[in-house]
């Protein structure tokens, strides 16, 4: 009886044995099928980067087939098909990235573009709301969530989402820029002007902004301000024949009609695009103008 115990026990300890090398052996597999799918993603990556969209394309394939549940995987997958202008394949695969993770923010985020671009913003509105969800901290997305709210009429809703955004990446302009414009058309031009004038720090050296700004500096009733703010932009850009215009409106407006009169005949005519942009500008003018500003 004791050397049959002995010998059960043996045999127990020697399947044991062979199911912790089962186990060792199925880790090892599954260790080597995750290595050979990152690898495989590297490689379409690396297609990609050089423009060879359907290798990256049949790499990624290969990669999602050795992990399934990938989102990530499935994710560069469909930017791929959007590189290669398959939009309703690249729709399918951000929704498969969506389904595979739920957690993974990205997926959301580029389906709402694809939204956005077919005009469907409502559908773009809700990814942009659940990417933001996934990933609050992100400004990229709450850019995008307070632009999609801007063009949909919830200028309040978009104003509060770009605030979000500055708050998160202060050095980047163009998210102030973008949330000046937004105080602009809530009629408040006081903090437009705070925030262009961040955007103009940061960016010292784009005359567009320079430009906006000295608008919203007439808005305010800095007419001087917004003349040092032109005369700015068209340093940068001495044969913008539009900034010239505007100097030269600007100075009518401040009451130096002769620098106005020989701007103008210096300018001379405008060409179409010339003309609109300085009607863009000057509009803003006429809307946002103080009482106490200099007439």
């Amino acid at each position: 009886m004791d050397m049959m115990d002995e010998f059960v026990q043996q045999r127990w300890r020697e399947l044991q044995e062979m199911q912790r090398e089962d186990e060792r052996a199925r880790e090892e597999e599954a260790d080597l099928k995750a290595e050979t799918a990152y690898l495989r993603l590297k490689l379409a990556d690396s297609y990609m980067r050089g423009g060879k969209v359907s290798r990256a394309i049949a790499e990624y394939k290969r990669a999602i087939k050795l992990d399934k549940q990938n989102g990530l995987f499935q994710t560069r997958l469909a930017d791929a098909y959007v590189a290669a202008d398959d939009i309703p394949t690249a729709m399918e695969a951000y929704r498969k990235a969506i389904q595979v993770d739920p957690l993974l923010a990205d997926p959301h985020s580029s389906l709402g573009d694809l939204y956005m671009r077919y005009g469907m913003l409502w559908r773009a509105l809700e990814q942009y709301r659940q990417a933001v969800h996934l990933d609050p901290e992100r400004a990229f997305y709450r850019y995008q969530l307070g632009d999609i709210e801007e063009r949909v009429g919830m200028i309040a809703e978009a104003t509060n989402e770009l605030t979000e955004a500055c708050l998160l990446a202060p050095r980047v302009a163009f998210y102030r820029f973008r949330l000046a414009s937004m105080y602009q058309q809530l009629g408040r031009p006081e903090q437009a002007y705070v925030h262009m004038q961040i955007a103009c720090n940061i960016a010292p050296f784009d005359d567009y902004y320079l430009v906006r700004l000295a608008s919203l500096a007439v808005a305010t009733g800095n007419v001087t301000e917004a003349i040092i703010f032109l005369q700015k932009a068209i340093t940068l850009r001495p044969h913008n024949d539009a900034y010239q215009r505007l100097l030269a409106e600007a100075y009518l407006i401040s009451g130096r009609e002769d620098l106005h009169e020989s701007l103008c005949r210096r300018v001379g005519r405008l060409g179409a695009y010339d003309e609109e942009c300085v009607a863009r500008r000057m509009a803003e003018w006429r809307v946002h103008r103080s009482p106490q500003s200099p007439s």
